[in-house]
């Protein structure tokens, strides 16, 4: 630790703590015996369709799920690939954690929804009784953020949207 950092206060956890040990989990348990090449090649592919794509998912279906919750989540979805799944036969790693992950999400939104919503309305009715309100948890947003980045595709000698002469200061007042 460095001798300027307080050491009695706690870190506080972030999106890309929460992104590195579910892609540390996925390493060890999917590519144990592989070459840091295949992992360099493949590790890109799973954080944006294994990890953010369901942070996207959730945003896009208006609810937020705290950080811990969600890593709770994802690693029951990646355990159940390793109790359940098929993997002696998987080629391609992946696409096949990106069809579970996804799989599992489409079928089971609805019940993270509605924990969400109740956990809601449980910490807005505890706040009214607390003077301090503490900052949301804004994770998932984050995430959902980042995926949103990273698959942007631009076309072939797209340039950036040019301003409106309205928006932009006249040079001399003219």
């Amino acid at each position: 630790m460095k001798p300027d950092q307080p050491t009695d206060r706690p870190r506080q956890d972030t999106p890309e703590d929460l992104v590195n040990r579910l892609l540390d989990f996925v390493r060890h348990h999917f590519y144990g015996d592989a070459t840091a090449k295949k992992w360099a090649q493949d590790s890109n592919f799973i954080r944006r369709y294994v990890i953010l794509w369901p942070a996207r998912f959730i945003n896009s279906h208006g609810f937020t799920l705290p950080a811990a919750r969600y890593q709770a989540i994802m690693l029951e979805v990646l355990m159940d690939v390793v109790r359940k799944g098929n993997t002696a036969t998987v080629k391609y790693w992946p696409g096949y954690l990106t069809h579970c992950v996804q799989e599992h999400w489409h079928h089971h939104w609805e019940e993270y929804y509605g924990e969400a919503k109740s956990m809601r309305a449980k910490v807005e009715a505890l706040l009214l009784r607390c003077k301090p309100v503490p900052r949301e948890d804004q994770t998932v947003e984050a995430l959902a953020l980042a995926h949103q980045v990273l698959t942007a595709k631009r076309r072939k000698g797209q340039q950036p949207a040019a301003r409106s002469p309205q928006k932009q200061l006249p040079l001399f007042g003219l």
